[in-house]
């Protein structure tokens, strides 16, 4: 009886240790819809970082992560940054080398006294030229030109505008005319402009356009040539000093006032690259009023920078080999296994914990029916930081599903089979471990047992020995 508990209770001792190494499957994960777009993402702070500025967004070119913002979708008046969607539809329109005949109704359309490159009735510049003289001089008269040619009139230009402003999804602009000049109705936000801006930059020359510090104009029937100087003075300190930012690569500034600036500006720094926009930023003026002591533009883009450069970094939290989850499929044989696309960097604060992110997984609408292709789309994985959503991809199907009684051949085993097989190796590996240990087990109890008999009777001989010779 004693070895019959002893073999028993080493058989159960065994089996629990084989049941604790089968791995448990988890059930699927609940799902938040969630948009890391420029469109629906909320910025990873709610702190205010400027003092003045009306309007602000701070983007990760990269990581596609809306990293902070301030009344991104206040109307304000756009203050000369229309030039920017004029810049982005003569471009797609037009040769650079096409040459243009300034008309007296193109200048006719520019108020009296604003920036201007002074454009003559008749003269003849080259698309490049005349953008040049609209982004780098900021000069009102070229854009209006440049407007003209490309649309018909000014008022044909200004449909192409609304309806490349619908493509780009930026319902809170108006724009009346391709300058930027006040004009009552006329108005855009934050976000519409580095919508617009983030369109523009994929144009190589524009992104030559918008870092561009000098241009000289060569030389007309009508004008000797002429020297252009950027109006921002954090890519050059030539105009005005103590501005100068080297971590700026390009920009565009905008005023409606003396004291009231804007300014769209890219920077880059150790890899990370930033689209800052600061609208309605305020300066001051000297005591006397007769000139600008502080330009609230630049003071408020360099705090802006110094915030993202400073506050947050980029990490990778997806990988395309990552397996996500298991989801069920309508008709198939056996479930999906689904996985991200692609790697997916985001950016995040540099305290943040890794306790505050979480992944969600959305199926796409409808659900899942067989059959499933390997690779294929199945919906999409998000990267929640606290309760912001700020990245996703695509999720696709590690492996494919059939339908039930199809003969699919594939050397890659599906979800449901490759779950089967790992549950039957770990089971024949515990049976097998299970076995040779009480096998094991069996062969030394019984040894033992062999041994104490043998001793047993060694000690009966000798007693039986020494009873015989007391009877001689």
């Amino acid at each position: 009886m004693v070895f019959l508990r002893r073999v028993l209770l080493t058989g159960v001792i065994f089996s629990l240790i084989a049941c604790l190494l089968v791995p448990v499957q988890a059930e699927p994960a609940s799902v938040m819809e969630g948009c890391a777009t420029l469109d629906g993402q909320v910025c990873l702070t709610q702190e205010r970082v400027l003092d003045t500025a009306k309007g602000v967004i701070l983007y990760d070119r990269d990581t596609e992560t809306l990293v902070y913002s301030w009344a991104p979708d206040q109307r304000l008046d756009p203050s000369g940054m229309n030039k920017i969607m004029t810049a982005l539809l003569v471009i797609e329109q037009c040769g650079l080398d096409e040459v243009v005949t300034v008309s007296s109704g193109a200048l006719s359309s520019v108020a009296i006294g604003s920036v201007s490159v002074g454009l003559k009735v008749g003269e003849q510049l080259s698309v490049r030229d005349l953008l040049y003289c609209m982004m780098v001089g900021s000069a009102n008269d070229a854009a209006a030109v440049l407007a003209e040619y490309v649309g018909g009139s000014q008022a044909g230009f200004i449909g192409m505008m609304d309806r490349k402003l619908e493509e780009l999804g930026c319902a809170d602009t108006r724009f009346l005319n391709a300058n930027g000049l006040s004009a009552e109705g006329q108005y855009t936000t934050a976000r519409d402009l580095a919508k617009i801006t983030l369109a523009a930059l994929e144009e190589p020359f524009f992104t030559e356009l918008f870092g561009a510090v000098e241009y000289t104009v060569p030389a007309t029937e009508a004008s000797e040539e002429r020297v252009l100087l950027t109006t921002n003075y954090m890519m050059s300190d030539r105009s005005v000093r103590n501005h100068l930012d080297k971590r700026i690569t390009g920009g565009k500034t905008g005023a409606l006032t003396t004291t009231d600036r804007s300014l769209i500006s890219t920077a880059e720094k150790d890899g990370v690259r930033y689209l800052a926009v600061v609208m309605s930023a305020q300066g001051s003026l000297t005591a006397g009023g007769s000139a600008v002591k502080s330009f609230g533009n630049f003071n408020e883009t360099r705090k802006l920078l110094d915030h993202g450069f400073g506050k947050y970094s980029a990490r990778q939290l997806l990988h395309q080999n990552q397996v996500m989850d298991q989801f069920p499929v309508s008709g198939g044989e056996n479930d999906v296994v689904g996985r991200p696309a692609q790697d997916l960097v985001v950016t995040l604060p540099l305290d943040a914990s890794m306790e505050d992110v979480s992944y969600r997984c959305v199926l796409q609408d409808g659900g899942l029916s067989a059959p499933i292709g390997k690779d294929q789309p199945i919906g999409t994985v998000q990267i929640w930081y606290r309760d912001i959503c700020v990245g996703q991809c695509d999720m696709v199907a590690m492996y494919g599903v059939s339908e039930p009684g199809v003969d699919n051949i594939s050397l890659v085993p599906t979800a449901e089979a490759a779950a089967r097989r790992t549950w039957t190796t770990w089971l024949l590996i515990g049976g097998i471990v299970i076995l040779v240990v009480l096998l094991v087990a069996i062969g030394v109890l019984f040894s033992m047992r062999q041994v104490r008999m043998a001793q047993v009777r060694k000690r009966h001989r000798l007693i039986s020995g020494e009873k015989t010779d007391r009877r001689k």
